[in-house]
């Protein structure tokens, strides 16, 4: 373990946070700890969904950028998304991946957690096609498009993910009755070989783990993404509002560099795939394969919370929402 200040709250880190498919229960509160060490540097932790969108973030820790804004990262991969809102909310996590669906889910369950960077920056139109997720049939699961999904499999990273509410509204868009589609939860490594063995129908897939489900036989039917959150942000890093209270100088820090983090492997694509050999366990070729969006702009916005609202009121039974704005720490959208 590094040394330095941990600004974890570690008397929390054993706090049962319930957060289920649906929402997610309240957190107990945690104190701080000590100052920054004689580098001047914080220690944090951040917990990550393992996907090729990490890069910048594995990238700008490569190249020193949180160290230049006085941080020292330590990582966490958790392919669990809700077990990290709970590290979040409990402080076993200072930052921690989330898409919008789970920070909507958090405050609708008064869980007080704040959207503070992108991941890879707003999702592109179909100028970038190649990006984002992909809906993926299976070699012979005979599904040409989102409308043969009624009454078959589709393998999702979560049941109420952004993904599910993705495929959803797809196959709402055909005429599908969406409930009448099996999910099955599984991460995103199993499902190009689940979809090759007929286990699932189709799935929603993200990079790296595109290539390797298209290589195995499966077609790309679909860029939910793309097609549905052009130009918004959907995957996320959050804090706890905790966090923020006792340390917005951290939570700065790491709003900025995020966004230099994803400027520079922007512009040095080769040297963010090499970052995916390491911390991700891919082989050279998987590496190269691999791909973020390298052409997102960085900064937060408002209008996928808008988008995602929508849909979670018409497939998870979303209740009363609050202003978008309160999902996100104000600052992040002037960086």
């Amino acid at each position: 373990m590094k040394n330095g200040r941990r600004l974890t709250r570690a008397a929390a880190a054993g706090a049962a946070v319930l957060f289920t498919a649906t929402g997610c229960g309240s957190s107990d509160e945690g104190g701080t700890s000590a100052a920054p060490d004689e580098g001047g540097l914080t220690t944090v932790t951040v917990s990550y969904n393992p996907a090729a969108q990490d890069a910048p973030l594995f990238l700008g820790n490569e190249k020193k950028i949180f160290e230049e804004h006085g941080l020292q990262l330590e990582f966490v991969p958790q392919t669990d998304v809700a077990a990290i809102i709970s590290g979040v909310a409990s402080g076993q996590y200072d930052f921690g991946f989330a898409t919008v669906v789970h920070v909507i889910n958090a405050h609708a369950n008064n869980i007080p957690i704040r959207a503070v960077s992108t991941v890879d920056g707003q999702q592109r139109a179909d100028e970038a096609p190649e990006e984002g997720n992909a809906l993926v049939a299976g070699p012979h699961s005979g599904i040409a498009g989102p409308g043969d999904l009624g009454g078959r499999t589709l393998g999702v990273i979560g049941l109420a993910s952004l993904n599910t509410l993705a495929a959803q509204e797809l196959a709402d868009r055909e005429g599908v009755d969406v409930s009448t589609i099996t999910l099955v939860q599984m991460p995103f490594g199993q499902m190009p070989a689940a979809l090759a063995a007929g286990d699932v129908d189709a799935a929603v897939v993200q990079s790296p783990f595109i290539a390797e489900a298209v290589a195995s036989g499966g077609t790309v039917i679909a860029k939910p993404n793309v097609e549905l959150f052009a130009d918004s942000a959907v995957g996320l890093f959050t804090t706890s509002e905790q966090t923020i209270a006792e340390n917005e100088e951290a939570v700065r820090g790491f709003a900025e560099a995020m966004v230099e983090s994803q400027k520079y492997a922007a512009e040095h694509v080769d040297e963010g795939k090499q970052t995916l050999i390491e911390n991700l366990g891919l082989t050279p070729e998987a590496a190269q394969a691999a791909t973020w969006c390298t052409t997102c702009s960085p900064e937060l916005d408002t209008d996928g919370f808008e988008t995602v609202q929508g849909m979670m009121k018409k497939y998870a039974g979303l209740k009363d929402t609050p202003e978008v704005s309160e999902y996100i720490w104000a600052p992040a959208l002037e960086l």
